[in-house]
């Protein structure tokens, strides 16, 4: 992307070649937001990031992980009958090879049957999910755009 930006640049000038930047950002953060995406198994709680909500589910409130029919990981909960997916393991063309999904839905498994302390107090939390460099390559994404219009509005010239 930023040697495309620099060809039209170099061909067009920064007039043109500025309005890559902005899209360059956006991208970042979108690939940012799926590069972050995992699950986390603590001694009480199981931490589910996707790229826009982050679920916190205590050992108490899950009953069960399985894999839906296309290869993502459900996390099912006692409260809700709409289980949540993990976009981490989303049944992508190496998790039909490797068995990642299944995998981790051996382990989260293995985790719920160990014995542990009591959960059962804790509420299931969720809450959007903050991503460092995503979210800045977006906030820098909507800069650019601005000072981009506006500088080409004040030179005259679109």
């Amino acid at each position: 992307m930023l040697a495309a930006v620099w060809k039209v640049t170099s061909v067009n000038s920064f007039r043109m070649g500025w309005q890559g930047i902005p899209v360059y950002l956006a991208l970042a953060a979108i690939l940012g937001r799926i590069a972050t995406c995992k699950v986390v198994l603590y001694e009480a709680t199981l931490v589910v990031i996707n790229p826009l909500r982050t679920h916190t589910i205590p050992r108490s409130a899950l009953t069960r992980a399985d894999v839906d029919d296309h290869g993502t990981l459900e996390l099912h909960l006692h409260r809700d009958d709409k289980p949540i997916p993990a976009f981490a393991f989303g049944g992508s063309l190496v998790d039909r090879i490797k068995g990642t999904s299944e995998k981790a839905a051996h382990t989260i498994t293995a985790w719920l049957n160990t014995p542990h302390a009591s959960t059962a107090d804790l509420p299931a939390q969720t809450h959007w999910t903050r991503s460092l460099y995503a979210d800045a390559a977006l906030a820098l994404c909507a800069v650019t755009s601005v000072a981009g219009v506006l500088w080409m509005a004040l030179s005259g010239r679109s």
